[in-house]
């Protein structure tokens, strides 16, 4: 039979496991913008990032694509994602996708370093998607980047067609995921610090009895 000791202490352990495992699934959309847009109202930039055709990925296997047609003007937008707060509650992962579901062929998206210089493209570049709009209809583009812990991502999107001013004809779904590591697995939630003490003031206590009795013995 099993002793009312070892039944709590089985207990305890199977409500810490949960306490801490709770919440894995499904945890990792940090950014969801239906409906992005560019239109005339936006800054406007001299230049773009050429489509070199290949899409960014979590080796870096991209290099900078460099810039054409630097003396006509494209209008662009920012996303400035501070990743600590949006991953806030989650052990940081910093493997992150960024998918765009365009409704047009004149859409580019690209990734940089907690800043975006639009006289210099180079400067902070990550990554982009190597190609513009869907690759099919109704399959959306994307692209994978790192981001060391404690930086933002900076996303610009821009149009491929000078001062077209897209409006609602380039609105797009855009979806950006953080992961733990290459093979897409979900953060993990960092336990509430009550949660904490709660483990930390069990195990304890396991401690000492399994100590005392120990020394009883």
């Amino acid at each position: 039979m099993v002793s009312l000791r070892r039944l709590c202490s089985r207990s305890f352990l199977a409500i810490a496991a949960f306490l801490l495992m709770g919440g894995l699934a499904q945890a990792t959309q940090i950014f969801n913008f239906p409906g992005l847009t560019i239109s005339a109202g936006d800054p406007t930039q001299l230049g773009r990032l050429s489509r070199n055709g290949i899409p960014q990925d979590w080796s870096g296997s991209e290099p900078y694509p460099g810039v054409i047609n630097g003396t006509l003007s494209y209008h662009y937008r920012t996303l400035d994602l501070d990743l600590a707060a949006l991953e806030s509650g989650f052990y940081y992962g910093g493997f992150i996708q960024v998918e765009f579901d365009s409704n047009s062929a004149n859409t580019f998206m690209a990734a940089y370093l907690n800043s975006y210089n639009p006289a210099n493209l180079a400067t902070n570049f990550l990554g982009d998607f190597g190609f513009s709009g869907d690759a099919f209809p109704g399959d959306p583009a994307f692209f994978q980047v790192f981001v060391p812990s404690g930086n933002h991502l900076v996303l610009v999107y821009n149009e491929t067609t000078p001062n077209a001013g897209l409006g609602a004809g380039g609105a797009g779904d855009l979806l950006v995921e953080a992961f733990a590591d290459t093979e897409y697995t979900d953060l993990v939630p960092s336990p509430e610090p009550g949660t904490l003490t709660l483990l930390g003031s069990g195990i304890a206590l396991l401690v000492r009895r399994r100590f005392r009795r120990g020394t009883a013995a």
